[in-house]
């Protein structure tokens, strides 16, 4: 139910993202965002598809995407905002030699928090900006095709424990 100091509003917000630990070098990309706010709180889900912007990783040339959903609930104030998330999504990976690797697609698991700043524009849109750190659960994983005649292939590359994000985007409201 509505917190009746304030209504219930629906939110729909589209944004530029820029992240790091979840593929290879620096990702860019966009954020669609879908909740309901109410009061000084808000839920939302949000889509996300960042693409790597390092096109290869210890000498082999790929190309790099990944592709999250999270929930995100906060805590507003007039212009700051601090939110807690969860994510899941998958890294693709796509090299140029199909010899030494396959396609390989990895299962992404992390939790974190999102600290930024709202400003409104008129009552239905608003700009903000934010920044966020995440807890990599699951990690990704890379590794050369193993022949199987030899031993363990080398690590090519591994998530680190921690990805980050800032993002800029514009919401409506309704």
């Amino acid at each position: 139910m509505a917190d009746p100091s304030g209504p219930l509003r629906f939110e729909a917000g589209l944004g530029a993202t820029v992240g790091l630990g979840i593929t290879p070098g620096i990702a860019a990309g966009t954020t669609l965002v879908l909740g309901v706010r109410w009061s000084d709180w808000s839920v939302a889900v949000e889509g996300r598809g960042l693409v790597s912007l390092a096109q290869e990783v210890k000498g082999m040339p790929l190309e790099t995407r990944a592709f999250t959903a999270a929930t995100v609930a906060c805590l507003r104030g007039r212009h700051l905002f601090g939110c807690g998330l969860a994510t899941l999504g998958a890294v693709r990976f796509v090299p140029e030699d199909s010899l030494n690797m396959r396609v390989r697609r990895k299962t992404l698991v992390g939790v974190g928090a999102r600290l930024g700043s709202a400003w409104r524009l008129s009552d239905r849109w608003s700009v903000h900006g934010h920044a966020e750190a995440i807890w990599i659960v699951e990690d990704v994983l890379l590794r050369r095709q193993v022949d199987h005649a030899a031993t363990s292939a080398p690590l090519y590359w591994k998530s680190p424990p921690l990805g980050a994000a800032l993002g800029l985007g514009v919401t409506a409201s309704y």
